[in-house]
């Protein structure tokens, strides 16, 4: 794989210097269906970037239902659950389908966070931009109906559908998969949706 293309073309880095130090760093992993990219309790070793495949994020509730909070399927996608670098990991990372994940180690993040300006522009839009697609999940699963909901999703996450076990759609649109599996055969009963 060439890692200083992904960077640059995928993840967005334009600092030759930081390319340099992330594609002589870097490792590739092939990922199955099923397999954890991090586990909850665990330490976070490594930062995972998505190269191809679709993930989510879930963490556990008080009655040991899975609630899933981030379903990612774009390429460069950071596949960590914690803006923080040290300590356990605050929630399960896993495949949902097969795919690939570059890999940089926590201490050369952390290393270049220290003294790289670059590499702390990048963690900073990367920060952003998960804030800024979690408060939007948030605000739509707390302020929309149902169906707005569902509407929403097939906007936010195009082709994902079929996909992705409705459960875990549901369980992020704050559904039940019953409600679910209704709203979709009435919007195709519509003609809204396929």
């Amino acid at each position: 794989m060439d890692f200083r293309a992904f960077f640059r073309d995928v993840v967005k880095v334009s600092d030759e210097e930081l390319l340099d130090v992330l594609s002589h760093n870097a490792r590739h992993r092939e990922l199955f269906k099923g397999d954890s990219v991090v586990r909850s309790g665990e330490p976070q070793t490594e930062v995972g970037f998505l190269v191809k495949g679709i993930v989510r994020s879930f963490s556990v509730d008080a009655d040991g239902h899975d609630i899933t909070d981030c379903i990612l399927f774009m390429p460069g996608s950071v596949l960590v659950p914690s803006v923080e670098l040290e300590g356990p990991s605050s929630s399960t990372v896993e495949m949902l389908s097969d795919g690939e994940v570059v890999y940089l180690g926590i201490a050369l993040i952390k290393g270049l966070l220290e003294t790289s300006l670059p590499a702390n522009h990048l963690f900073i839009r990367i920060v952003s931009e998960a804030w800024h697609m979690h408060w939007e999940t948030r605000r739509v699963v707390s302020q929309l109906r149902s169906r707005d909901r569902y509407l929403w999703f097939l906007r936010r996450y195009p082709g994902v559908v079929g996909k992705v076990p409705n459960r875990y759609v549901a369980s992020l649109l704050g559904m039940t998969p019953v409600t679910l599996s209704r709203l979709r055969t009435e919007l195709r009963n519509e003609g809204v949706v396929q």
